[in-house]
């Protein structure tokens, strides 16, 4: 369960490094500490957090990389690198999303056996 905890730390941390870049410093706290929601156990805090990283593949990855590629084919500039850069930060971030529910697994799996009065 570590490295799928890991890989949502560091979906979150790209998120906030994103922002940082444009001087959005509360933004960027806010997905910096995101993360430490896990720590609460309850399944709606980490669906929303899951939530939040679906929206942000298309609200702030796919954004960027369409107008990234935009600004570089106005210069006339080679893009198709930074495309496939951006392309592997969006499946990055689905795989964090996925995550999520290994770990919420993981969760029921050990609240249903930490319960059960068979021993």
């Amino acid at each position: 369960m570590w490295w799928r905890t890991i890989w949502i730390i560091a979906a979150y941390w790209l998120l906030s490094a994103h922002f940082l870049r444009y001087d959005q410093l509360y933004l960027a706290g806010v997905f910096a500490l995101a993360p430490l929601g896990i720590l609460i156990k309850h399944s709606l805090i980490m669906r929303l957090l899951q939530a939040v990283l679906f929206v942000s593949v298309f609200a702030v990855w796919g954004v960027t990389v369409i107008d990234a590629i935009q600004i570089r084919i106005a210069h006339g500039t080679p893009w198709i690198r930074l495309a496939v850069i951006m392309g592997a930060v969006m499946l990055f971030t689905l795989g964090a999303i996925f995550c999520f529910n290994g770990i919420l697994r993981l969760r029921r799996q050990k609240s249903y056996w930490g319960t059960s009065s068979i021993h």
